[in-house]
């Protein structure tokens, strides 16, 4: 019952909700890349930016977690929102040059040492023998970190591209290399859903800020105004697709489930990862779409919004399979439909590809809704997780 109540209260402090603010430019930084270079390359490195400045913050968040907050939390707050502000400012040009690059990495690797004294210092792992808290997920990170800054010194182009996939992919592995310590590390379960949903909101109001400057520098039309109303319906579209039943969902499985540690790794660390992703290519596909909406689109930025939209609603399918065994068939369908409507990008106006997304997203929302309201149970795909 006391377990119970404090998890009740847990909310996230003003400090945290600060470092907040430096990841919403961070995640701008990270969109601004294929607009200025419109590539698949630059796609691609825009998910690598994404995904280490994702894993910052997850460091971040589940180190202070379960500390009260203090004049020493909130200056290690401050200095970790110090690296991520440098890694943010030098993103878009992360893999260019030499200078910039080589800031970056520093930044990352201090902020990862930050991160990796901290954990250390928490004990969490202290359970894992005399070196469990020195050997810890935040170890790998560091590891991740010096490739970064071997990436920086590497020529740009193939090799260094080549270097920062595989500092990711480590940085990623961490927590699945060392699951089992994972597992018995506790985790409450009300700040933890809240401080992953706030990222996801910051993700979602990427593509309301990136459309709407873009809009107000534009001469918009009547079509064009219509397609900013489109973007602003499929934001609401993509915020109830979480915030009505997956948000619940998930405080739900933290709450129930006897391994917690199992649900942050897959689901808020890994999962939410997509979902972030996914509302970014949203985001800078949904851009291209409001001065020229009647326009066919042409190169890598017209297949970006279902490709987004198609990963975000598959992500919850994975999430759900992680968390109770099964993903529903509404959500597996609108995800297929979406990847579908992808390969007809360059055959469609704009406008119509928009509609296409937003009504898609809508069906797949309007029948939620009715299934849930009418009692009926969730249709599901039965498969055991692993």
């Amino acid at each position: 019952m006391t377990e119970a109540r404090h998890e009740a209260h847990e909310r996230a402090s003003w400090a945290e909700l600060f470092f907040d603010l430096v990841l919403v430019f961070a995640v701008t930084q990270a969109a601004h890349v294929p607009v200025v270079e419109q590539s698949w390359t630059a796609v691609g490195q825009t998910v690598l930016l994404l995904a280490i400045m994702w894993w910052s913050w997850v460091g971040t968040t589940l180190t202070v977690h379960g500390i009260e907050d203090s004049d020493r939390q909130r200056i290690f707050l401050f200095a970790c929102g110090l690296c991520v502000f440098v890694i943010a400012i030098t993103a878009p040009h992360a893999f260019t040059g030499y200078a910039q690059p080589l800031i970056l990495a520093v930044a990352h690797l201090v902020l990862r040492l930050l991160l990796w004294d901290a954990m250390r210092r928490k004990g969490s792992f202290a359970h894992a023998g005399t070196l469990g808290n020195w050997f810890n997920p935040y170890t790998v990170t560091v590891l991740s970190a010096l490739l970064l800054v071997a990436a920086a010194l590497a020529p740009p182009g193939g090799i260094r591209n080549g270097l920062w996939i595989i500092a990711v992919l480590l940085a990623f592995a961490g927590p699945a290399l060392l699951a089992r310590r994972l597992g018995t590390v506790q985790f409450g379960a009300t700040h933890l859903p809240e401080r992953f949903g706030t990222f996801v909101i910051i993700a979602l109001g990427e593509m309301v800020a990136s459309v709407g400057s873009e809009a107000a520098q534009a001469n918009l039309g009547v079509v064009s105004w219509g397609s900013v109303v489109l973007t602003f319906v499929l934001g609401c579209g993509l915020w109830w697709l979480y915030f009505a039943y997956g948000f619940s969902a998930v405080e739900h499985s933290l709450r129930t489930n006897q391994v917690r540690g199992t649900v942050v790794r897959d689901v808020l660390s890994y999962g939410h990862v997509l979902l972030v992703i996914g509302l970014v290519l949203v985001s800078v596909g949904a851009r291209t779409m409001v001065e020229h909406p009647t326009a066919i689109a042409h190169g890598v930025t017209g297949y970006l919004l279902p490709l987004g939209a198609a990963l975000y609603v598959s992500a919850f399918c994975f999430n759900r399979w992680r968390m109770f065994g099964a993903a529903t068939v509404g959500r597996t369908t609108g995800a297929a439909v979406l990847a579908v409507l992808a390969v007809a990008a360059p055959l469609l106006p704009e406008i119509v590809m928009l509609s296409l997304v937003t009504a898609i997203l809508l069906a797949l929302n309007g029948y939620e809704h009715w299934t849930v309201t009418t009692g009926r149970p969730l249709l599901l795909l039965r498969r055991a997780a692993v």
